[in-house]
């Protein structure tokens, strides 16, 4: 059963946990981040085994508890909420793209353990449940309902691999932009290596990581992706 806690000022209860993984209580939300406690999130990144492209999400200004640029970040991406099963993550698909997608429609990769601090008050101690989510869709297809996405972005998965390899400093791009209160736009353009998310490119190279698993889903592999 899923138990959704959250405060009065709607800011979500998580499950907190040791650094093996084993659960310990829960917590407020911000105050896991203010203090560092462990804790489990949700994340995909979105690729169409037909046209061979991956989306990218990028979020809307003012949704970050600290300075963040607008990047291009992974297709999906969330916090569990206390009571909340590893599979339960695909309400955070619902949520940001608008899509009803089961569980068993993703391919997972495995967990990434991170430990990072972003602000003073901001310190990511994350098992990040990472998945591949085929989607045979494109941009126009899919809603975007959500305020706290501002758009997506769309490009070659062969691009893609070699923007996050840095043999390439920029690539082509297809971007969905949120515009007004019910409008959509789209723009054909192109997505620059300082567009991507800087801490992605360091210690694990978690771009190219993903991008390369994406690549090798699409030859038919199925285990061993992630690593």
């Amino acid at each position: 059963m899923i138990i959704s806690a959250r405060l009065e000022d709607d800011m979500p209860i998580i499950d907190i946990y040791n650094d093996r993984n084993q659960h310990v209580g829960t917590e407020d939300k911000k105050v896991a981040h203010r203090s560092g406690s462990w804790h489990r999130t949700f994340s995909c990144l979105a690729v169409n085994p037909t046209s061979g492209r991956v989306v990218l999400q990028k979020k809307t200004p003012g949704r970050y508890a600290f300075d963040r640029p607008d990047y291009a970040d992974f297709t999906v991406g969330g916090h569990y909420e206390a009571g909340e099963r590893i599979e339960d993550g695909v309400r955070e698909i619902r949520e940001e793209l608008g899509l009803d997608v089961r569980y068993t429609d993703l391919q997972p990769l495995g967990i990434r353990q991170t430990a990072v601090t972003l602000a003073s008050d901001w310190i990511e101690r994350e098992f990040q449940y990472w998945h591949l989510l085929p989607l045979d869709a494109s941009l126009e297809e899919i809603p975007l309902d959500d305020a706290e996405v501002s758009g997506l972005v769309q490009i070659d998965l062969q691009n893609a691999i070699e923007l996050a390899a840095g043999d390439r400093d920029a690539v082509p791009a297809r971007y969905l932009f949120r515009s007004g209160d019910d409008g959509r736009e789209f723009l054909d353009g192109k997505l620059c290596r300082d567009d991507l998310v800087p801490g992605y490119f360091d210690v694990d190279m978690l771009y190219l990581r993903l991008f390369v698993a994406a690549d090798r889903y699409l030859r038919g592999e199925r285990k061993h992706l992630f690593w």
